[in-house]
């Protein structure tokens, strides 16, 4: 027995004893005297009070006791529901509501093995598992569902079968679409349609030649809708019709639960007067109701007769199926063949074809023969198997052994020949045959040759005076690949040699830059001198202040720390850092002027 099966008896153990009753409890000795004269048992009983057993959200104490007493909150329900809008829903409400009180929570089933509704427990289990309803109608009691023989649709006569109902199918969809160029457009008019149903392209008209893919593309538009949306959607196909003399006339009650209506071949239903007329009244009433219509037709509505039908469908949206283009085809073999492994070359493609007319049935049909020979292990090499395989016939298994039999230098002539075909003159006039004979290799005698530093050297040497001439006769320079804009081209274009008056613009500028060249050198000379006296200057002032500084008191320290200052700053001005002098500025320089007093002599009158 697994360790799974044991925990679980366990539990199941456990949770049937905790459901038992408690068995009276064997009274030993207690050791306590007055226990034994009292008739108390050895230890307290492990039954758990009613205040104790109480979770932490159901105290205090008196909400306890209540719901011991009284039991459970109940909330009052009225018998009849007053408030309910409708008197139907009343009485549900009333119904389930004494069913539900009729078979009580604690019935004998939950003792004896059956569930509330007499159903024996493991069988109610079981439907449990299976997702089956537990009140579900017999077999034999059910009733018929859609399609049977006894269902109200079969029995019941009517007539709303036309137009006809398009079934749900996995033929003719969108998985077996091929988007090429030609289709792309009506492909996503189509997705638009499928997208944004009875609003967008209604109606909308598909034009396009024979064997193009119109009623594919029809067919998977409405198998999209019925995937979708809920409705039905109905089809009216024109070959239907042709041999008909009349349409039915009950169509009003199909048309109410339609959501598409598709017509194939509308072009030929609109040659024909009758049936144009019908077919007009049936869309305009489709149209009324919100029914989207999409049609397929050979031509446009312009060369259609004037009828019901041409008045509802000339004004509408149109896309153009173009006919399939060679290199779709190409694309469309290549990927059908890789899906099984083949891996075909142009020139089998080609024969593939020329041989399907290069139209889309052509091309499914000779797949299909490819696939079926490919099953069956043929192996296509040449493009001839193609044809051969095209035509129902089957490979020679003979000729193929005996080809893979010849030797190498057999097969090395097929390709050669296969590349160069024939060979023609106008000398030979039965062309040109080509033979290969054994080259007769001889012993090698060749050694390499020594080569010293001094021929190195002078190969260097004769290789840069090369270089040199080279580059010195290339003319004109290599154009860079940097340009200015075309709107500054007018900065760097050279007008060539200078002439006229330009010669005396031209050395009247260069005078005037000259003299401004002169001038500015000479400026800068005149400050490179003043710089220097300041400097030789502030020189002998710091030599004056080292000779001050060793007989200085404290008056006099305090002096030279001022004019050391002032140095500095004219130091910083000096210097290249202008920095320090910018820093200096900011600062105010504080110099004492210690002022002399003299004495004064008081005049008086008499002197005066």
């Amino acid at each position: 027995m697994s360790i799974e099966k044991t925990n679980r008896l366990r539990i199941a153990l456990q949770k049937a004893k905790a459901g038992l009753e408690l068995q009276d409890e064997q009274n030993k000795e207690n050791p306590s005297k007055l226990g034994r004269l009292l008739n108390k048992p050895t230890s307290l009983s492990s039954e758990r009070r009613l205040v104790p057993s109480q979770p932490i959200h159901e105290r205090p104490l008196m909400s306890a006791i209540s719901k011991e007493v009284l039991g459970e909150d109940i909330g009052y329900q009225p018998t009849i529901d007053l408030e309910n809008s409708h008197p139907v829903s009343r009485m549900k409400n009333l119904r389930e509501r004494s069913f539900d009180e009729s078979i009580p929570e604690g019935s004998l089933g939950d003792k004896i093995g059956f569930s509330s509704i007499g159903q024996p427990l493991w069988s109610s289990i079981l439907d449990e598992q299976r997702n089956m309803p537990s009140n579900m109608i017999p077999t034999t009691m059910s009733r018929p569902k859609h399609g049977e023989r006894l269902h109200h649709s079969t029995t019941l006569s009517s007539q709303t079968h036309w137009p006809q109902r398009l079934e749900l199918r996995q033929r003719k969809t969108f998985k077996q679409w091929k988007v090429t160029p030609e289709n792309e457009q009506a492909t996503s008019v189509c997705e638009s349609i499928i997208d944004h149903l009875g609003e967008r392209h209604n109606p909308h008209l598909i034009i396009g030649a024979n064997e193009v893919g119109k009623s594919h593309l029809l067919n998977a538009t409405g198998q999209s809708v019925l995937r979708y949306f809920d409705g039905d959607v109905r089809i009216i196909r024109a070959t239907e019709l042709v041999g008909a003399s009349q349409l039915p006339n009950d169509w009003q009650d199909a048309i109410a639960t339609t959501v598409l209506l598709l017509i194939d071949d509308v072009h030929v239903i609109a040659a024909h007067e009758g049936h144009a007329q019908t077919v007009g009244h049936l869309v305009d009433h489709a149209l009324n109701l919100g029914v989207h219509i999409l049609c397929t037709s050979g031509t446009h509505p312009q060369e259609w007769p004037s009828s019901r039908l041409w008045g509802l469908l000339r004004n509408a949206s149109a896309s153009t199926v173009q006919p399939a283009s060679e290199a779709s085809l190409v694309m469309h073999i290549k990927h059908q063949t890789s899906l099984l492994g083949m891996l075909l070359e142009d020139a089998h493609i080609m024969q593939v074809l020329n041989h399907s007319g290069q139209s889309w049935r052509g091309v499914e049909a000779a797949i299909s023969m490819l696939k079926d020979a490919h099953e069956r292990g043929e192996n296509i090499v040449d493009p001839e198997d193609v044809i051969t395989l095209l035509t129902g016939r089957s490979l020679q298994p003979a000729m193929r052994s005996d080809s893979i039999l010849e030797p190498s230098i057999s097969l090395a002539s097929d390709i050669l020949k296969r590349a160069t075909d024939v060979v023609y003159s106008e000398v030979d006039a039965g062309g040109i045959e080509l033979h290969a004979t054994t080259l007769d290799i001889k012993e090698d005698d060749w050694e390499p040759t020594e080569v010293s530093a001094e021929d190195i050297s002078s190969a260097n040497d004769l290789l840069e005076m090369h270089l040199r001439t080279t580059l010195e006769e290339l003319t004109p320079e290599a154009p860079t690949v940097l340009d200015v804009d075309s709107r500054d081209q007018h900065l760097t274009h050279q007008l060539g040699t200078v002439s006229g008056q330009d010669i005396e613009r031209t050395a009247d500028v260069l005078a005037g830059i000259d003299a401004s060249i002169d001038e500015a050198l000479a400026e800068r000379e005149r400050l490179m001198v003043r710089d220097d006296l300041r400097l030789r200057h502030l020189e002998f002032k710091m030599e004056e202040l080292l000779e001050r500084t060793a007989h200085a008191d404290a008056n006099e320290l305090i002096d030279i720390v001022d004019e050391l200052r002032v140095i500095e700053h004219e130091l910083g001005l000096v210097s290249e850092d202008a920095m320090e002098a910018f820093e200096m500025e900011d600062e105010e320089i504080r110099i004492a002027h210690l002022s002399t007093i003299r004495p004064t002599t008081r005049l008086l009158g008499e002197e005066e």
